[in-house]
């Protein structure tokens, strides 16, 4: 009885089916092993796995994209596309999503980098901020370009209807302000993109946490001196891990699908966006400002000793853990 029930777990480990870190003993054991993987889990388990292949496409992949489609809308500079309903400013995809979106992205990206730090850091406030910084970084770098555009569009724009009327005051008067208006739209979508998937990167490995704390719990209730990530913890922060992890996995989880979702609506807005509004200059140069922002500090600052740390930095570094997951193909 005791072999078979073996048997099933070490299957239920290499398929890495999630079930939080709920565990049991065994009847003649003190070992501790997985609960039965139930009907709910297992749809959670695919759901996620298809929002990690969706999110965690190859980054590189992604950047080519967008710039190819940012080059493509030239084509609505001179073609005009037929109108649907995403076309209209006044949507509210356009009024409550998009024109709030960076809200939407501190939001959502703020509450996960919360609860995986927790984890990570081990309850640590100061380590949670040093993570949070990063965020404070991102929102910087939002308000200086999104000013900058601004700012170069009243600079370099005039009125239509004569000189010396400023942009507000040509658009009373009811004329139109012509300028080069660099796309703040393109921009916020892209970098709102590309910072919630950075800071979903966590989610990765996740699963295999339970795995780590059950074989080194296991290894001090034998009295084996194994080397695992948690091997430097203390008794009772290794419980405390193994409880926060259990609190802290359902949030996780559902935060990713949020934010994998927002990710989906701000990638349909941009499209929309690159077919009707701004001319290609105006969206090529924004895309680029944005792809910029971002590797400068996700890519170079951050992989750098200095702070902020990268996502999912703490206690223990997660690398490990996120590498086997992608070599067993869970993310591309």
């Amino acid at each position: 009885m005791t072999t078979k029930r073996s048997t099933r777990s070490g299957s239920i480990e290499s398929n890495y089916i999630p079930t939080g870190l709920a565990m049991r003993s065994e009847t003649k054991g003190t070992l501790l092993v997985r609960e039965p993987t139930t009907v709910s889990s297992i749809f959670l388990t695919v759901l996620l796995f298809a929002c990690r292949k969706y999110l965690f496409l190859s980054t590189h992949k992604r950047l080519f994209v967008y710039l190819v489609l940012l080059v493509a809308s030239v084509v609505g500079d001179f073609i005009k596309f037929p109108k649907i309903y995403f076309a209209s400013s006044d949507t509210f995809l356009n009024q409550y999503l998009v024109k709030l979106g960076w809200f939407w992205t501190l939001l959502w990206t703020l509450s996960f980098l919360i609860t995986t730090s927790k984890v990570f850091c081990l309850n640590s406030r100061s380590s949670i901020t040093a993570h949070a910084s990063r965020l404070v970084v991102a929102t910087f770098f939002w308000y200086f370009w999104t000013n900058a555009f601004n700012r170069l569009e009243d600079y370099y724009g005039k009125c239509s209807g004569g000189k010396g009327l400023g942009r507000s005051s040509c658009k009373s008067a009811g004329h139109q302000w012509k300028s080069f208006d660099i796309s703040g739209h393109v921009f916020i979508l892209i970098y709102s993109t590309l910072v919630m998937i950075s800071e979903a990167r966590p989610i990765i490995g996740w699963d295999k946490i339970q795995d780590v704390l059950r074989n080194e719990e296991n290894a001090r209730k034998e009295g084996k001196s194994v080397a695992t990530t948690f091997s430097n913890l203390k008794e009772e922060e290794l419980q405390e891990m193994k409880t926060v992890y259990k609190q802290m996995t359902p949030c996780v989880q559902i935060l990713f699908l949020v934010i994998t979702i927002f990710v989906a609506v701000w990638e349909l807005m941009l499209i929309t966006t690159m077919m009707y509004f701004h001319t290609m200059p105006e969206k090529l140069l924004a895309g680029i400002v944005a792809m910029s922002t971002w590797f400068v500090t996700y890519r170079a600052w951050y992989s750098s000793s200095f702070l902020p740390p990268l996502p999912g930095d703490g206690f223990f570094k997660n690398q490990a853990l996120q590498k086997s997951e992608i070599d067993y193909g869970l993310i591309m």
